[in-house]
């Protein structure tokens, strides 16, 4: 059962959401200074508060999962990435935002290309195409999800998409690597 959003939560709720968001808010100050294991730490702890306060199906702990995976993408720490990427994706896949699937689904599809898996990083990203919901493949690009007659693929591997030539042209420098393994 996937949880929902009250109106009046409970106290217990209600202080989940708050130290929650504040020890994630806390973890991307730390990732972002560079203390990867201060950021992974503070996750972690924003992951229990969440998940005894609201549950492991509630669309803010799927956002502490793939915020979590994330940091192990730029840690290289594959395997617990994926645990948590995927536990994002099955959460998302039902509840929130269609465009947090849409970023879930290309943070997979990255771990897969770093895993040397470009078909399963293809087949991963077009699972937004059945409802028109693909992320762009730059990172830092401010849509956070486009319909698939917007997007661009890659000519070389066809395993990644973007909203425009400056976010092609931005990511290069991380996809070029994954591109040249499937040409």
């Amino acid at each position: 059962m996937f949880a929902t959003t009250h109106i009046n939560p409970s106290a217990g709720t209600a202080l989940g959401l708050s130290s929650g968001v504040a020890l994630n808010n806390q973890a991307l100050q730390l990732e972002a200074a560079g203390d990867l294991e201060g950021a992974e730490r503070l996750h972690l702890q924003a992951i229990e508060v969440k998940e005894a306060s609201l549950g492991t199906d509630h669309v803010t702990t799927a956002l502490s999962y793939n915020g979590l995976g994330e940091l192990y993408l730029t840690m290289q720490r594959l395997d617990k990435a994926e645990e948590y990427l995927d536990k994002a994706l099955r959460v998302r896949e039902h509840s929130g935002p269609k465009s947090d699937l849409a970023v879930t689904r290309d943070n997979l599809a990255k771990l897969y290309e770093m895993k040397g898996d470009v078909q399963a990083a293809r087949e991963m990203r077009r699972r937004g195409k059945a409802d028109n919901n693909i992320a762009c493949g730059n990172y830092n690009c401010p849509k956070l999800s486009n319909s698939t007659s917007s997007l661009s693929q890659c000519a070389g591997c066809k395993a990644v998409f973007y909203c425009s030539r400056p976010c092609q042209v931005a990511d290069w420098k991380r996809h070029k690597n994954y591109c040249r393994k499937a040409a």
